[in-house]
């Protein structure tokens, strides 16, 4: 067994024995119903077939990362998934695909064009494959949210990594604006959820969290002090996929390791909206490249290291 499956077992063990039993809850059933029916329609998407992969820059040996793959997304890759590994005790990775224009706002990432290698291999495959927890701001949630991997061959993956079959869900909110009554993401009992708000959030969402033991508010005077909860709950990679604000306050807070940067040859998304809004000046430094074909063009994914 390889170091990364130990370890990545080890935290499946550490998560899963904060699981707590399923609440009483009159919509128990429905929800149920409404999960098997999204994650049966992700899944059948999920499946759609690959087009090739092609590695333009790969400098990785320079950086002390984990290679994540096997046989199967090596090959629909074109190589190894990389990750950098938890330095301080966690490490996080920032998702996005962008226009040609550097535009990432979009309700729905794939009109943004980056085809189904970034949707269905790299976004909802690939870089969050060995993630405890997929981290995602409250604005971004919509009724049916949830976060996982769905094409068989990534299943399969997490469970040789040692993973839970789908990682834990983290929310990042400072008010406590989300509803749970109406987001799927709140009502798998099976899967844990972490709010990552403040007191006050706390107390606005705290009839809802009482009714579903799975969800815990994390508190604490900092986004470093929070991650750190979280990092004593056995979580140690978190995959970050929108939205721009939160990723950057990520980034400000000295959080975030890795940038997935795919940019595709599309004029599209919302204007003026690029991936990070925040205070610092950015070093970032290229792992990989590549480059495959999508709708509109070239398109080309980077794999940058925040020094």
């Amino acid at each position: 067994m390889s170091a990364v499956e130990a370890g990545t077992r080890a935290r499946r063990r550490a998560i899963t024995g904060q699981h707590h039993g399923g609440a009483e809850n009159a919509d128990h059933e429905g929800w149920r119903a409404r999960f098997e029916e999204a994650s049966a329609r992700r899944t059948h998407a999920a499946h759609a077939p690959l087009t090739p992969v092609r590695t333009i820059v790969d400098v990785s040996a320079a950086f002390t990362l984990d290679a994540i793959g096997d046989a199967w997304s090596s090959s629909a890759f074109d190589g190894p998934f990389y990750q950098s590994r938890a330095g301080g005790g966690y490490s996080i990775g920032v998702v996005f695909v962008r226009s040609r224009d550097g535009n990432t706002g979009t309700r729905d990432p794939s009109s943004l064009g980056g085809g189904t290698v970034d949707e269905h291999l790299i976004f909802e495959g690939l870089s969050r494959v060995a993630a405890d927890a997929v981290v995602i701001g409250a604005g971004t949630l919509y009724r049916d949210s949830f976060f996982s991997v769905w094409r068989r061959e990534l299943i399969e993956l997490r469970r040789v990594l040692g993973l839970p079959r789908h990682p834990a869900q983290v929310i990042l909110t400072v008010d406590g604006s989300p509803c749970p009554d109406d987001v799927l993401v709140f009502n798998v009992p099976d899967v844990p959820v972490f709010v990552v708000t403040s007191p006050a959030g706390r107390d606005r969402l705290s009839p809802a969290l009482e009714a579903r033991p799975w969800v815990h508010a994390i508190l604490g005077p900092s986004l470093a002090e929070q991650f750190a909860q979280l990092r004593a709950r056995g979580m140690t990679r978190f995959c970050s996929i929108g939205g721009r604000r939160s990723a950057s306050e990520l980034v400000d807070a000295g959080l975030v390791q890795d940038v997935y940067l795919t940019t595709t040859s599309s004029s599209a998304g919302e204007p003026g909206t690029p991936w990070y809004v925040g205070k610092r000046s950015l070093s970032l430094q290229p792992v990989v490249v590549k480059e495959w074909d999508g709708p509109d063009g070239a398109v080309r994914f980077e794999h940058l290291c925040v020094r």
